[in-house]
């Protein structure tokens, strides 16, 4: 990133940056709207081009995961392990297919079988499925 959008991003101080404003736009639908985009764009004065970018970069505010409400890890170790073919019949007890979506490398290749809820409500039912 340009060291020009760096600054923007971040020009309203540590609290209210550019990205955490994607990340609040993106919870309700699983990506931000194009209205909320555009609103964004405009205040953080940032082109739309970066806006985009940006949430297409990042799993959880990829377009193509609206409405996901888990995310099955799909990183090297992961798939190796051969578990996750079984974690996502697990989860397909409790979620729609079209509610489950994958994510590159969540961070704990030690536990194989990993995902991750995008609501914190849903965490306390994360043993159910390990």
């Amino acid at each position: 990133m340009s060291k020009n959008l760096s600054y923007l991003a971040g020009r309203k101080g540590v609290n209210r940056n550019l990205f955490e404003e994607l990340g609040i736009a993106a919870e309700s639908q699983g990506t931000p709207s194009t209205d909320a985009l555009e609103e964004l764009r405009k205040e953080f004065l940032v082109g739309k081009a970066s806006v985009y970018g940006a949430i297409t970069f990042y799993d959880f505010l990829k377009p193509e995961n609206k409405g996901k409400q888990v995310y099955v890890c799909n990183g090297s170790a992961c798939l190796c392990a051969g578990t996750q073919p079984d974690l996502i019949e697990k989860l397909k007890k409790d979620f729609s297919e079209n509610e489950i979506g994958e994510m590159c490398c969540l961070g704990r290749c030690h536990e194989n079988s990993a995902f991750s809820f995008c609501r914190q409500e849903l965490f306390r039912q994360r043993d159910k499925f390990h």
